[in-house]
């Protein structure tokens, strides 16, 4: 077994966390969603319709994503980037899916 050490690909587990804060409304933390506060506050729409329809947030976690999966793809030997590849992978795809739902 190899010693892992942390390095830049260790940051794509956060970034994975990170997107799941910034494009959910967590029930448990009173419906936070990091994206909406943030984009609220430099006064950017963040659902199609002022309160429902598409989530924008939604969509700007794929850049989280997708960075998140090649930092991990690109810096596979560093601690916790595995694990940030498979998760960024589950919820890309996921995400993909449920956008197939809403067209």
């Amino acid at each position: 077994m190899t010693n892992r050490k942390i390095g830049i690909g260790s940051f794509s587990l956060l970034l994975s966390i990170i997107a799941v804060f910034w494009s959910s409304n967590i029930s448990w933390l009173n419906d936070f969603c990091l994206g909406d506060k943030i984009l609220r506050y430099i006064r950017l729409p963040t659902w199609s319709n002022v309160t429902d329809g598409t989530h924008y947030t939604v969509f700007y976690a794929y850049i989280f994503l997708l960075l998140a999966l090649i930092l991990s793809l690109r810096f596979k030997n560093n601690l916790f980037s595995k694990a940030g590849k498979w998760l960024s992978l589950f919820l890309l795809i996921l995400i993909g899916v449920a956008s197939l739902f809403m067209i």
